[in-house]
């Protein structure tokens, strides 16, 4: 959004039936990332405000990403090159802020999971999660599974929804003007229904970050995560469990020049990193392996 701090980062697991198909080759994890480079722009006059980015499990090449509040409940699929090719309509469903998107394990093999998180005057009773099975590659209308949440202690802002690869967990991390941001968990297999959010941490940004978590993304392989600023992305390591997300310090990862960048995502094949800001035209910019 575009005047206050958003919302918080969520993590739900679900009980995974079948594996979703994969689109593309060996997975793999960057030891340094080359500098960002435009991969395209958004020719779409309905991508105007984008605040999430995610992978396809399922189809190459694919991205999916939103607009925040002002839109209707609503997402769209992209090329790796900003190619609009697809729209699909939630049915069922109001959407109030929608801050991030996730793609990640469900019952069905492959969902997407969007994050209506956003909360900047910290006034909303819960927040929801709205989770559909990966579509096919045409315009369409989905029922979406929803999730709503309530925290443990009030009402937060976040813009991050973070969904384990390996767990279905979910994940929501809080944006404070602080930089000190909450991390809060819930199991994916609390979809759909009522469920309060467990806090597991906090995320301290580094100075050069500006302090402002704004999206992220697990890697699809590596026990890594990527989160962003409206200037840096910041990767962490772990090795734990969800408490230890965001336990050591994050290697730092220049953004591309964007006017408010909220969106990351890694690539399907984790050999990568995709970000976009808002703005109409705004560019794809993407980060490959330097090494």
């Amino acid at each position: 959004m575009r005047h206050a701090p958003r919302v918080a980062l969520v993590v739900l697991a679900a009980c995974t039936s079948k594996e979703a198909p994969s689109p593309t080759g060996a997975c793999g994890a960057c030891a340094e990332h080359a500098d960002a480079e435009t991969v395209g722009s958004l020719a779409s006059t309905d991508l105007v405000e984008l605040s999430g980015l995610a992978a396809s499990a399922r189809h190459k090449g694919a991205l999916y990403t939103h607009n925040d509040s002002g839109d209707r409940a609503r997402f769209f699929a992209l090329d790796d090159r900003a190619a609009l090719r697809a729209t699909y309509e939630l049915d069922g469903v109001t959407a109030t802020d929608v801050e991030d998107v996730a793609v990640g394990p469900c019952p069905a093999g492959s969902c997407v999971f969007l994050g209506d998180v956003g909360d900047n005057g910290e006034v909303r009773a819960a927040v929801q999660i709205y989770r559909v099975s990966e579509p096919e590659l045409a315009d369409g209308r989905l029922a979406p599974e929803v999730l709503t949440l309530t925290y443990p202690d009030g009402p937060h802002n976040a813009e991050t929804l973070l969904v384990s690869p390996e767990s279905g967990d979910l994940v929501i991390v809080t944006k404070t003007p602080t930089g000190r941001s909450g991390v809060y968990t819930v199991p994916g297999r609390a979809v759909p229904g009522r469920a309060v959010l467990r806090k597991v941490g906090e995320v301290v940004v580094p100075p050069v970050g500006g302090g402002l978590i704004t999206g992220g993304s697990f890697h699809p392989c590596e026990k890594r995560v990527v989160l962003r600023t409206y200037t840096v992305m910041l990767e962490y390591r772990f090795t734990g469990g969800l408490e230890t997300l965001f336990e050591g310090p994050p290697r730092v990862i220049a953004a591309g020049r964007e006017a408010q960048g909220e969106a990351v995502t890694y690539a399907a094949d984790g050999r990568a990193l995709f970000t976009v800001g808002e703005g109409k035209g705004a560019p794809l910019y993407r980060s490959d392996c330097a090494r």
